[in-house]
């Protein structure tokens, strides 16, 4: 008779020589449970430690790198840690289909580091014969497949069907983790330069979703290319939103203007109405220029615009920004689109463009009490929100220099103040994208500027 298998705490493993062991031996013995994957049944080499079952999750990646659950797995060495990203091809060989007799060994508990797209986890693993064995519910349970157990047959049965189901505000929240902004559709050379691998090199350097900025009308070759960056992005494990310019609309916000970015968002909610929930849609990149002087006409904006999504995306996340380019003192100004039906967060900005080592508004010399606590305000404004409106929020842009102005702050500097801006920021659970793709990333060479690594790495690791 079946059991759900998270009762069980069936186990996966991988291979990697490079971690380390300090704990006593633990004896167990291999096991013959045959694992069934969408039906077809396969023998792996499985051990057997304290009455659970233990697989190679390299195996696991093999058997499931055609299915709707794929991942792949990579071993970072300048983190000293493993990755796995979901909705990734496994580049990996087929695993050793092993039937013999049952025989014992050694196993050895080991301590790692291990990300799943970007979010740090942990999992009870083993070290037998120079492999390391993970349990199966963890990674079943971060990636989204069913897993069973028939105890009168010793088979343990994966399903990897999945549905597209929405996503709520605060799930979407936490999912979000720490993004980018990014070039590749908003310019021409974004959009000739962006290739998949840039997508794969994101999502390797810890990046979660990506804020895919456009500043021009729709036409088809504009959409061709957004419809890669979105799927190379869901194929990766990033999340995708797509965030419209609007400049007209900033210049001048009259009523022709509104229309246009309506229709703007009808055409493109209606292209990507069957895509995953993971799609978000950001109405406006940052509310400046002249609407900054009629609040009224941004909040009938996102009205007008809501209620035209909703027409063929009724549960799809978007995303408002106050004015005074997203500044989180502003958000109690905005109304709540009467049409939002429980998907909507709030995006907001703080140092768009970087600190500055003059204007008092965004002062950052040395780190001081009082520079320090000008980044808590802005954060408390967006926490006072949250709770008065039960609507999540996220920092849509902020930068570590001020590359637009010169950038007089040295790369030390730099690590610095985003060392406390997103120590800060992870102590309110707020998400976040840097400003912007090109200052860390050579689009050209699809390579990662050496100088800003330990930017980046401040950023985008979870190092003490």
């Amino acid at each position: 008779m079946k059991k759900k298998l998270l009762l069980l705490s069936t186990s996966f493993s991988l291979l990697f020589s490079t971690i380390g062991y300090a704990n006593p031996q633990i004896p167990c013995l291999k096991s013959n449970a045959a694992l069934i994957v969408d039906g077809q049944a396969s023998f792996l080499r499985t051990y057997n430690i304290n009455g659970y079952n233990y697989f190679k999750l390299r195996d696991i990646a093999y058997l499931l790198k055609d299915s709707d659950a794929k991942f792949s797995v990579n071993w970072n060495a300048q983190m000293r840690c493993i990755q796995i990203f979901s909705n990734t091809n496994a580049a990996v060989a087929a695993p050793t289909i092993d039937t013999t007799p049952n025989q014992s060994a050694k196993a050895t508990p080991a301590t790692y580091s291990i990300y799943i797209d970007s979010k740090k986890t942990s999992f009870e693993a083993y070290n037998i014969q120079d492999n390391t064995y993970f349990k199966l519910r963890d990674l079943g349970h971060a990636l989204s497949f069913d897993i069973d157990w028939n105890d009168s047959t010793n088979q343990i049965f994966i399903s990897t069907k999945k549905e597209n189901t929405p996503i709520s505000p605060w799930e979407y929240q936490q999912l979000l983790g720490k993004g980018m902004d990014v070039d590749w559709s908003k310019t021409r050379a974004g959009r000739n330069y962006y290739n998949r691998k840039t997508a794969e090199d994101f999502a390797k350097a810890g990046i979660s979703h990506v804020r895919i900025r456009i500043a021009e009308d729709i036409d088809d070759a504009l959409l061709e290319g957004l419809d890669k960056q979105i799927a190379d992005c869901l194929s990766n494990g990033i999340i995708p939103i797509i965030a419209y310019q609007a400049d007209a609309f900033k210049n001048n916000p009259n009523d022709k203007n509104i229309k246009k970015v309506v229709d703007w968002w009808g055409a493109v909610a209606q292209r990507y109405q069957d895509y995953p929930y993971e799609l978000g849609f950001d109405l406006l990149i940052e509310a400046t220029d002249a609407v900054n002087k009629q609040p009224e006409k941004l909040n009938e904006l996102y009205e007008k615009t809501t209620a035209k999504i909703r027409e063929t995306n009724p549960k799809r996340m978007i995303i408002l920004s106050p004015r005074m380019r997203s500044d989180p003192s502003y958000l109690s100004e905005l109304k709540i689109p009467t049409s939002h039906n429980g998907y909507l967060m709030a995006e907001w900005h703080f140092y768009a463009s970087g600190p500055s080592k003059t204007n008092e508004k965004k002062l950052w010399t040395i780190g001081t009490n009082e520079e320090k606590q000008l980044i808590q305000n802005k954060i408390d404004d967006a926490l006072k929100w949250q709770k008065q409106t039960g609507i999540p929020t996220w920092v849509g842009a902020w930068m570590a220099g001020n590359y637009n102005d010169g950038n007089d702050y040295t790369i030390p500097e730099q690590v610095s103040f985003a060392s406390f801006v997103c120590k800060a920021l992870d102590q309110a659970d707020i998400p976040y994208a840097l400003n912007s793709d090109t200052k860390f990333y050579n689009r050209e060479t699809n390579e990662w500027y050496t100088e800003m690594l330990p930017l980046r790495n401040t950023i985008y690791t979870d190092i003490p």
